[in-house]
């Protein structure tokens, strides 16, 4: 990791914290070397930052080109790893950089659902991650955030973000054992239907914590 991406990714942990009092889980699950992508969902804006600054490797991000444009903004990113894509259609030259960090030994920060999910729920995820995955040979590490989507409650503690990292899965386990894996969206989609079965898990996992903490201070407070 970098000398500037340790200051920046440690600047921001510290900062989300202070705001949020988030919980980060599973962070020993993700591989210190070798290409990586990281799969979450995606329901804020906060949620790139947010992987990125609880993740303990130096990750790359896809960004909407729009962004580059922005003053600030776009300087900002580009220091920090993001690779410009351009949404709505075929971007080669974008993903065929992204392919390349990573099967240089990088990690990534993708979004299966494609975009943000702004009612807060998971939805399919689409063939890229799968096509990144297959062409780079590399593993999918899943990741679930909650709360990031309501910043005007972290303050007063109303909500808590939590962020909780999987097991890393080779993408021949998440398109399953059985299937063809001739390289074609069919195999992708397998994969990107692999990796959010994996994140549907972790939801199910935080929410199931979460209810049983809540019922435990119930009782705390009621005796």
């Amino acid at each position: 990791m970098s000398a500037y991406y340790s200051a920046v990714r440690l600047l921001a942990s510290a900062c989300i914290g202070l705001a949020s009092g988030w919980e980060v889980k599973g962070r020993e699950n993700v591989p210190r070397r070798g290409g990586l992508i990281v799969a979450s969902n995606h329901i804020s804006f906060w949620d790139p930052p947010m992987v990125g600054a609880a993740c303990p490797r130096e990750l790359s991000f896809l960004a909407k080109e729009e962004l580059f444009a922005t003053p600030g903004l776009g300087a900002l990113i580009r220091s920090l790893n993001s690779i410009p894509i351009r949404r709505g259609v075929a971007d080669l030259s974008g993903m065929s950089r992204a392919i390349e960090s990573i099967g240089r030994g990088g990690a990534l920060l993708m979004f299966p659902e494609g975009s943000r999910m702004k009612d807060g729920e998971l939805h399919p995820g689409r063939p890229g991650v799968g096509m990144m995955a297959v062409h780079a040979d590399v593993p999918i590490l899943p990741a679930f955030i909650s709360g990031s989507n309501r910043p005007s409650k972290w303050w007063w503690r109303g909500v808590q973000p939590r962020l909780w990292f999987g097991q890393p899965r080779p993408w021949r386990e998440l398109a399953g054992e059985e299937g063809d894996f001739t390289p074609g969206r069919a195999l992708y989609q397998r994969v990107a239907d692999g990796v959010m079965r994996e994140i549907a898990a972790l939801k199910s996992s935080q929410m199931t914590t979460a209810s049983r903490a809540a019922a435990s201070d119930r009782r705390s407070q009621s005796s």
